[in-house]
């Protein structure tokens, strides 16, 4: 299976096979990947999951000084990435480079603030409170070639203690002033400020600073290159600029070709060499390719927050509304559950289970019922990746797919536009705590991969056998197969959009919930459309970023004040946005009695997506190993309701069926098989059609040979 050491081309970067461009995870996911993946205590080397790749194209030399100078660590494979570590600058191996040192307390003479939450009927109905703290980032004592690194705080996390369990509290960053606050409701309230003031080591309070910073590691050893079959064997591709959206094929399709990775008993090849063909291949002009490559890293740093409560109210760093105090005025109640299940008018189990948080204040987790196959936010194609693992036979007269293996990311099937429709509807019905004013900021979702929660695919065979791992709110599969029939069937399934179903199910303390897999290319989860503000102009700029045409069916408006106007009339007769499209909207034709400036708006949309018509171009794509054949149904009589197809590939006996109705007569279909590559192979396939009628009798069989290196289209005739 293909692992962190197989890379493939994305612009001009070589990434990690398993690798797409989705939306930055959190550190703290990063680091509880990494945990499982190295299955070590001692974090190593932790490089960040979106941005770590080899550049191959060169960077351009500035001549001048800088009014800064910068430092950046060369991190070895034998660093632990810790506060005390040291490494060497990678410009000027004389430096030596130390982390600064990084310390907390309490935020201006305040660390744990409540208040009491009182009912319609003005009994203490709960409690709200946060917990506030400073961080700052000092420098330690250096001599003349030691320097600091620089750190940037990407996010806290406040590690409260119970029996046998802990809780974890999301914090509020403002780097400008370098305070966190981390929000707390109810139980998590009594559980804070007793963590706070404990003697106990494990009951007392800590802190997670997660900071990422720039540095060099070394190329690494003994990767292989996934090389694109279409791109590397077409002489009439033109080579745009690698740094853009446009792909390398001739037009942009959502069938994306399958990458090659080819096995020898070739000794392997030094790092420099690779890229360098691979720069060749690809028409990159660089200069000799460097041995180490520039990453971002992160460091975790742990605090202790701990602080007893002191004699003197007027000092006390713990308050309420009445100013501080100095004894403990919480009774706790130690069974609770750190989410609780809730019903919003309008959202039915079938969609979405929404779980308040009983210990964060406005924070909700959502399970997606339906999980569906995600877009990649630089291509806008299918988070789906095919490798041929192939090897040459003698003296290479024969080559043999050996193995396929299949990359591919699904992620929760809720738009921006449904988020923030959500966040309407928990408004409307009480779910949101506090001051409502500015709700649209202070509702955070959470996915189940942020609380760490265990997850299960079964329900189907072939996919219950992947490696799965989380990035963000998404799950990447791996999966790898030596069944070169049983691959061929997952190919054809993309390829003519036949939805394949699991069940994903989810288990976290009290919560056991199931959402349901459909990978269907036509059906992808992403936003599409890029849309900019113009409150002087009283415009909105929007462009569909897609590679397909996109329906627009509503917009939701959301001002400064937090308002909100939803219109979905505008659009019912709206033209559809093709690929690329620009159009201007005005404030006044959405919202004719728009008031206050515009914050942000949403749109439902549908992306308008035709597989089928890119079948030829994939046709002409065929290999020596890797047939493609499109098959054609005829017009028929209206007494044939159901044709099945059966076809044989005779050089491997792989059979394939498949099935069309009616009113899926006109749609073709693409056909994938894969064959060895030798001098003398069998190039027959035979096929036999079944017509059905409208009551699945069976009225008529025909039985066929086709040549594939003759025709790449078997033509499906009416019923004799």
């Amino acid at each position: 299976m293909p692992d962190l050491n197989t890379f493939k081309l994305e612009g001009t970067k070589l990434v990690p096979i398993n690798r797409f461009n989705l939306e930055p995870a959190k550190p703290s996911t990063s680091f509880s990947v990494a945990a499982a993946i190295k299955k070590e205590t001692d974090f190593r080397v932790i490089e960040h999951p979106i941005i770590h790749s080899i550049e191959i194209k060169p960077t351009p030399i500035i001549i001048g000084f800088p009014i800064f100078e910068s430092y950046f660590p060369l991190i070895e494979d034998d660093n632990a990435i810790t506060e005390n570590a040291s490494f060497k600058d990678y410009f000027k191996n004389e430096i030596t480079l130390f982390f600064p040192q990084v310390e907390i307390e309490p935020n201006n003479g305040t660390l744990f603030y409540f208040e009491n939450v009182p009912n319609k009927s003005g009994d203490k109905e709960g409690l709200l409170g946060k917990v506030t703290i400073k961080y700052s980032i000092k420098p330690k004592p250096l001599q003349i070639n030691q320097k600091s690194i620089v750190l940037n705080l990407r996010e806290a996390i406040l590690n409260l203690k119970v029996k046998g369990d802990s809780i974890k509290i999301n914090g509020i960053i403002n780097s400008i002033t370098q305070e966190i606050q981390f929000d707390l409701i109810d139980e998590a309230v009594k559980i804070a400020f007793i963590n706070l003031i404990s003697n106990i080591p494990d009951l007392k309070s800590n802190v997670d600073l997660f900071f990422d910073f720039k540095g060099y590691s070394k190329l690494k050893r003994n990767f292989m290159f996934a090389k694109d079959i279409f791109v590397l064997r077409s002489q009439n591709v033109t080579k745009k600029d690698l740094t853009t959206k446009s792909t390398l094929q001739p037009k942009a399709t959502l069938i994306s070709s399958p990458l090659m990775v080819k096995s020898t008993m070739e000794a392997r090849v030094a790092p420099k060499t690779m890229i360098s063909e691979i720069q060749r291949d690809n028409n990159i002009k660089a200069d000799d390719q460097e041995e180490y490559v520039k990453s971002t890293f992160l460091l975790k740093v742990n605090k202790t927050l701990n602080y007893p409560l002191t004699a003197n109210a007027e000092t006390s760093l713990y308050k309420t509304n009445t100013g501080g105090f100095i004894n403990n005025p919480f009774n706790l109640n130690e069974d609770f559950s750190q989410f609780k299940q809730i019903f919003v008018s309008g959202y039915n189990f079938n969609k979405l289970s929404i779980y308040k948080s009983m210990v964060q204040p406005n924070t909700f987790l959502l399970i997606s019922k339906v999980y569906s196959l995600s877009k990649d936010l630089n291509t806008m194609k299918p988070c789906v990746t095919t490798i041929f693992h192939a090897y040459e036979e003698g003296a290479g007269t024969s080559e043999e797919i050996s193995k396929i293996s299949f990359q591919f990311v699904i992620g929760p099937n809720l738009s921006d536009f449904d988020l923030a429709k959500l966040k309407i509807a928990l408004l409307q019905n009480n779910f949101v705590d506090g001051d409502t004013s500015d709700y649209f900021d202070k509702v955070q979702f959470l996915f189940p991969n942020d609380i760490a929660a265990d997850y299960e695919v079964n329900g189907n065979y072939f996919l219950q056998q992947a490696g799965v791992t989380s990035d963000g709110k998404h799950f990447i599969f791996n999966l790898s197969t030596e069944n070169l029939s049983e691959a061929s069937i997952m190919i054809n399934a993309f390829n003519n959009t036949i939805t394949q179903y699991a069940n994903i199910n989810f288990k976290h303390k009290e919560i056991k919930d199931t959402s349901v897999i459909e990978l269907n290319i036509e059906e992808t989860v992403g936003e599409i459309v890029e849309a900019l503000i113009d409150n002087n102009a009283k415009q909105i700029k929007i462009s569909n970023q897609s590679i397909s045409n996109c329906k627009l069916n509503s917009i939701l408006l959301v001002y400064n004040q937090n308002s909100t106007y939803l219109n979905s009339l505008f659009f019912k007769n709206y033209p559809q946005l093709v690929s690329s499209d620009t159009k201007l909207l005005d404030f006044t034709a959405l919202n004719p009695a728009t008031s206050g400036e515009l914050k942000n708006v949403f749109f439902d949309f549908e992306n308008i997506e035709n597989i089928s018509s890119e079948f030829n171009q994939v046709v002409s794509q065929s290999t020596a190993y890797n047939r493609y054949v499109q098959v054609e149904i005829k017009s028929q009589s209206a007494a044939t309701a159901k044709i099945t197809i059966e076809l044989t590939v005779q050089e491997t006996g792989s059979k394939f069926l498949f099935e069309r109705l009616k009113s899926e007569f006109s749609t073709p279909i693409l056909f994938n098989f894969i064959v060895k590559n030798t001098l003398n192979s069998n190039t027959l396939i035979s096929y036999k059609v079944n017509y059905y009628d409208k009551n699945d009798n069976l009225t008529s069989t025909r039985n066929e040979v086709f040549n594939f290196l003759s025709s790449a289209k078997i033509i499906i005739n009416k019923k004799s």
